[in-house]
């Protein structure tokens, strides 16, 4: 069951925003959590359970004042699993660099953003045009290098390996020729930017997208619109756990500075 809910971590003082790299955010989220829980979420796997955001990081030039972590897990006993470690570990002191954080302690979510994966299908529609807001950077991975463009193909083979994965909804349909002949960029309006880690640098786009499925099988058009919600909980490309790839479905199809 996809849950995606927030986390307000308050520093002591505003932190530089040069000092809060991605793979940082990633470290707080451990430090939130049980030594058993995060050893499980830390074994070596091409498709993690979880997906972590922090849109204000590559946003913004001003210190960071209040932390918001987005957190999404797709995976059904790990929302409880989670809440019961935080709970159990009020005490715990939490660092960014030399900062200490203050957690408040209430996530917060809404029913919007807890969902059966049996709900998401059922819910969706066959729209054939797709609005996609990429809010942080995301890039895919092509060789050894960072592919820091909106290729229809490679967001929707994310989606489905992720949805097959952790999903008991199976896709009853073929989806390969489809997302490799049928959907195309009908526009783009992106800018692509170079992020620092603490380790090397991973350039991605963010922006708005707007795909076009030019087929009018409405089993194949439900399941599309489907893994395309489905996103928001699963994030797009690589790094997701590193806040890389958070997107937002969008009714409007014009640019978004319109």
């Amino acid at each position: 069951m996809p849950v995606k809910f927030s986390i307000c971590l308050i520093p002591e003082r505003p932190v530089p925003i040069h000092e809060v790299k991605p793979d940082k955010i990633h470290g707080i989220f451990f430090s939130l959590i049980d030594r058993k829980l995060g050893e499980e979420l830390h074994k070596p796997s091409r498709i993690k359970p979880f997906v972590l955001g922090i849109p204000k990081l590559f946003h913004s030039e001003k210190p960071i004042e209040r932390i918001f972590l987005r957190i999404s897990f797709l995976e059904d006993s790990l929302f409880p699993r989670f809440l019961s470690s935080l709970l159990l570990h009020e005490g715990k002191d939490i660092f960014i660099n030399d900062v200490k954080l203050k957690k408040l302690k209430k996530p917060f979510t809404d029913e919007r953003w807890i969902k059966t994966y049996e709900t998401l299908y059922k819910d969706s529609t066959t729209e054939k045009t797709i609005v996609f807001d990429f809010i942080t950077p995301t890039a895919f991975k092509r060789g050894k290098k960072d592919y820091p463009l909106p290729d229809p193909k490679l967001i929707f083979k994310g989606l489905i390996r992720k949805w097959l994965f952790f999903s008991d909804i199976r896709i009853d349909t073929d989806l390969r020729k489809v997302i490799e002949e049928d959907i195309e960029v009908m526009g783009a309006w992106i800018r692509t930017k170079k992020i620092a880690l603490s380790e090397g640098k991973i350039t991605g786009f963010t922006g708005r997208v707007v795909l076009y499925i030019n087929n009018n099988n409405k089993e194949v058009l439900k399941w599309i619109n489907t893994l395309a919600r489905f996103s928001e909980f699963a994030g797009v490309g690589r790094k997701t756990t590193m806040g890389f790839g958070m997107v937002k479905l969008t009714n409007s199809a014009e640019s978004p500075d319109a």
